[in-house]
C-alpha cells in the first residue's frame, strides 16, 4: 500500500514509500519536526551552517550574507571600499586621508589637529600654548611666526629675529654715510660736519658759536673746522699755537731756502685743528684775513673785545733771526709762546730740545707766556740752531677724566700735533 498517495496525505512537504510504511522528508534549508510528519525552518546563521565572511541572515529555507558599513557584497564575500579613492575631499584641504579595512583614517598636517567629527582638520594657535618666541607670537593658518622688535627682521628660514641692515637702503642717510648697529643704525657725516634728520644731509658745525668754544683768543669757522685766532703781534705756529717776540722786530726774520715774502708771513699755512682725533678741513685765505674780529662767544670771554690775528708761520723751513747782541739783553724775550686752543692753557711747556748744547738760551715761563731768552752766559757771536717744541703736562688722574668724559683720543683730537720750530738765530 502506498501511503504517500492517500488523501489526506501523511506528510507536509515530501513523503517517501517503503515497505510496509512511508518516511516524511523536508527540503533544503528545513528540518523535520517530532512528529515525523510537518517541517520547520532551519537557521543556518545559528547552527553555523553558512559559508557568510562576515554578517549572516536567516531567511524561510535559507540564510543571505550582509557586509558591514565600509564593505561591498560580491556573493557571500565582502570587498572593502577605499573611501580615499571612492569620495572626493573626504578629510579636506588639510587632512591626509588613510584606507582602513571597513573604513578610513584622517591625518592632519603640521600644525592641524583634528575637529571633533574626525573628518576635519583646524588649525591650531601655537601662540596660545608654548612658543619659542621673545619679542610677541603672531598666529598663522598652519603654523606661527616670533613678532621682532624694531630694527629687527624675521628670519626667512629660522623663527628667531636677525638685525635688519637699514644701510641696505642707499636713501635712509641721504648725503651722509650710513653705519649699520644691532637694531638701528647711524648717519655718520665728516668731522666738523653734523647730521640733520630733517634734510638728511651734513652741515657744517659751527664750533665758534657753540658753548664749547676752543680757543683763548678768538675762534673763525671754516667749512668743516675753525681757526683758532692770536693776540695781535702774535703769529699762529704749529697745531695751536702763537709766537711773538723780539726776534720779530728788532732781527730781521726769514726762512732758510724759501722766498721771505711768500713763506714767513703765510697765510695759507694755517694749522689743522682737530677734534675727536680726525683733522678738520684746512682752509685756504687770503692776505686780506689776516685780521678778523673775534666771534661773539669769544667776545663774551674776552670782556676787551680784542682783534685776533690769522696770520701764520709755516714750520717747514727753519727761520733765521738776525740780532744785534749789543742790543740784546737775558731779559729780553727772543721769542715768547702762547696756547691759541684753550685746552693747552696752564697744561703746555715749550722747551728747547735740539741745539743749545752750550746753554746759552733758556725757555722760561710767567704769567701763562713762555719766553725764550739768553742766559747770563756771555753770548759769543755766531750762528745758533735750535728747535723748539710743546709738550702737553696732563696728570694721569686728569687725562683719565678727560677721556672718561669724551673718548680715548681726546688729546690727540683736541691738541692736534706737538710745536717744532726750527729757528737760527745769528748774534752779530
Amino acid at each position: 500500500l502506498d501511503e504517500c498517495v492517500q488523501a489526506p496525505k501523511p506528510c507536509n512537504f515530501i513523503c517517501k514509500n517503503t515497505e510496509g510504511s512511508y518516511q516524511c522528508a523536508c527540503p533544503r534549508g528545513y528540518l523535520l519536526q517530532e512528529n515525523g510528519k510537518s517541517c520547520k525552518d532551519l537557521d543556518e546563521c545559528a547552527t553555523k551552517q553558512h559559508n557568510c565572511q562576515f554578517l549572516c541572515v536567516n531567511t524561510i529555507g535559507g540564510f543571505t550574507c550582509k557586509c558591514p558599513p565600509g564593505f561591498t557584497q560580491h556573493h557571500t564575500a565582502c570587498i572593502d571600499n577605499n573611501e580615499c579613492i571612492s569620495e572626493t575631499n573626504v578629510c579636506g584641504a588639510k587632512g591626509v586621508c588613510q584606507n582602513i579595512p571597513g573604513s578610513f583614517l584622517c591625518e592632519c598636517q603640521r600644525g592641524f589637529l583634528l575637529d571633533q567629527t574626525g573628518h576635519s582638520c583646524e588649525d591650531i594657535d601655537e601662540c596660545e600654548g608654548s612658543h619659542r618666541c621673545q619679542h610677541g607670537c603672531q598666529n598663522l593658518i598652519g603654523g606661527y611666526r616670533c613678532s621682532c622688535p624694531h630694527g629687527y627682521l624675521q628670519h626667512y628660514q629660522w623663527n628667531q629675529c636677525v638685525d635688519e641692515n637699514e644701510c641696505m637702503n642707499s636713501q635712509v642717510c641721504g648725503g651722509a654715510s650710513c653705519h649699520n648697529t644691532l637694531g638701528s643704525y647711524k648717519c655718520l657725516c665728516p668731522t666738523g660736519f653734523s647730521f640733520e634728520q630733517l634734510t638728511g644731509s651734513c652741515h657744517d658745525v659751527n664750533e665758534c658759536s657753540s658753548s664749547k668754544n676752543p680757543c683763548n683768543y678768538g675762534c673763525s669757522n671754516t667749512d668743516g673746522g675753525y681757526l683758532c685766532g692770536c693776540p695781535p703781534g702774535y703769529y699762529r705756529v704749529g697745531q695751536g699755537h702763537c709766537v711773538s717776540g723780539v726776534g720779530f722786530s728788532k732781527g730781521q726774520m726769514f726762512p732758510i731756502g724759501g722766498d721771505t715774502e711768500d713763506n714767513s708771513l703765510s697765510p695759507e699755512a694755517c694749522y689743522d685743528c682737530k677734534i675727536n682725533g680726525y683733522p678738520k678741513g684746512r682752509t685756504r685765505r687770503t692776505t686780506n684775513e689776516k685780521e678778523a674780529i673775534i666771534s661773539n662767544d669769544a667776545e663774551d670771554n674776552n670782556a676787551d673785545s680784542l682783534q685776533m690775528s690769522l696770520a701764520s708761520l709755516s714750520t717747514d723751513n727753519p727761520f733765521i733771526f738776525n740780532l744785534n747782541i749789543s742790543e740784546l739783553s737775558n731779559k729780553d724775550h727772543i721769542l715768547q709762546f702762547v696756547p691759541a686752543i684753550s685746552t693747552l692753557t696752564n697744561h703746555v711747556r715749550y722747551l728747547i730740545d735740539l741745539g743749545n748744547e752750550k746753554g746759552l738760551f733758556k725757555v722760561n715761563q710767567k704769567d701763562g707766556i713762555s719766553y725764550l731768552h739768553l742766559t747770563k752766559k756771555k753770548p759769543v757771536p755766531g750762528a745758533y740752531s735750535l728747535q723748539i717744541s710743546s709738550m702737553p703736562l696732563f696728570k694721569k688722574k686728569e687725562l683719565d677724566r678727560l677721556e672718561d668724559k669724551h673718548d680715548k683720543d681726546y688729546l690727540t683730537g683736541e691738541l692736534g700735533g706737538i710745536l717744532q720750530m726750527k729757528i737760527q738765530i745769528v748774534l752779530h
